[in-house]
């Protein structure tokens, strides 16, 4: 059995008390050898937002109630709020106010990060508490976790639920808050039963040459019922998934290998609207992937990448989708998986000079792009609508 066919897995009591095991996790070779390259396909496709004045900020989290056909996204209209837009119309819906302050329905340094959960409800983390809306934008509840600093949020299993190196913190029903994952989860501390533990549950290669934990940005976290998808990102290499599941096991997830390979001296011509085309060299990492979920049960993890900005995993069995651009370019990136399409939001650029230009970092067009399969075995019951088109 190969290397790629082996997961650490940790099971944990809740309290603490930790015992690491390895186990050989048997795959197919249908699973371990099928994937497919997909292309999004942005010469046809419908836009959903083209607004000039709108600036959504897409570093974060922008959740979709897939039930609802809704865009929760913060923009610079309203800074101290969270918008929610229609996927199919595009129209403003409602703004629910997030303002700044230390107040019980007040986030003291801005928004960190947002999820909806199962029933339409919107959780809204802020560093210090998470805040709870329901699906009308009306102010539910307040949590302040037992964290150093919340980062972002998730719905797990019907609570909010942050990520923390070393695991998860989840909201109990009975007011005693949960922890998920080998140690004890307190914000950036990483407290295992021995060393070793810790350093394997941070996502952190210690056997890397220069890997410290100063060198890992602040995780990010997707939640089904059962599992927590917390992905570390590196300042060099690739990115890690770490998986915390209910019943106390961990485990990690690989991202492929075609995903995370660096490519050195590599440089593109980038065509900008309005400036030309440009040189530019390839980017490696970090990458800062973002997960979701896609509404079937399988992780998606995309974040900012001149060709190829992620990947879909079906944790179950290692089968995976590449989704790559149809040519190198930074002024457009796609952040979700929505159906069998790609949700692409777009910014503006310009020349400020004959050798320099500008790219806005907040998006202000949206656009739902089908996915078209260029190579490669599909994943069964992936994209229904993809499996046979090439």
């Amino acid at each position: 059995m190969d290397e790629s066919s082996t997961r650490a897995t940790i099971r944990t009591n809740g309290f603490g008390a930790t015992t690491l095991l390895v186990v050989a996790v048997a795959m197919s070779a249908s699973a371990t050898h099928a994937q497919q390259v997909l292309e999004i396909d942005t010469a046809v496709g419908r836009v959903i937002i083209d607004d000039e004045w709108r600036a959504i900020r897409t570093i974060g989290d922008m959740p979709l109630d897939r039930t609802r056909a809704i865009l929760y996204a913060n923009d610079d209209e309203e800074p101290e709020a969270v918008m929610a837009f229609s996927l199919e119309t595009g129209e403003w819906i409602r703004t629910i106010p997030t303002p700044e302050g230390d107040g019980p329905f007040e986030l003291s340094r801005g928004t960190s990060g947002m999820t909806v959960g199962r029933d339409g409800t919107l959780h809204v983390s802020g560093y210090v508490r998470v805040l709870e809306f329901d699906p009308l934008g009306n102010a539910v509840s307040n949590w302040r976790p037992p964290a150093q600093m919340v980062m972002d949020v998730c719905d797990f299993n019907g609570q909010p639920a942050i990520p923390a190196y070393g695991g998860v913190i989840r909201r109990g029903p009975d007011g005693e808050d949960e922890s998920v994952g080998p140690g004890v989860v307190d914000g950036y501390a990483i407290v295992g039963s021995t060393s070793q533990e810790s350093l394997w549950a941070t996502g952190i290669d210690m056997s890397r040459e220069g890997s410290q934990s100063s060198s890992v940005t602040p995780p990010r976290i997707a939640c089904t019922d059962d599992a927590a998808y917390v992905v570390t990102s590196y300042a060099e290499g690739p990115d890690s998934v770490s998986v915390y599941h209910r019943n106390g096991e961990a485990e990690r997830l690989a991202v492929p290998t075609e995903f995370t390979e660096a490519r050195e001296d590599c440089t593109v011509e980038l065509t900008l609207p309005g400036v030309g085309t440009v040189p530019w060299r390839c980017t490696t990492w970090n990458r800062s992937l973002q997960p979701t979920l896609d509404g079937r049960g399988n992780l998606v993890l995309l974040g900012r990448d001149l060709e190829v900005p992620g990947t879909v995993i079906d944790p179950a069995t290692g089968c995976y989708a590449l989704i790559r651009k149809p040519e190198p370019t930074f002024y457009s990136d796609a952040l979700h998986i929505y159906q069998d399409s790609a949700l692409v939001f777009r910014y503006d650029s310009w020349q400020q000079a004959e050798n320099s230009f500008s790219v806005t970092t907040a998006a202000n067009r949206v656009s739902l792009h089908p996915l078209r399969r260029v190579s490669g075995e599909p994943c069964p019951g992936m994209l229904p609508s993809v499996e046979g088109v090439r």
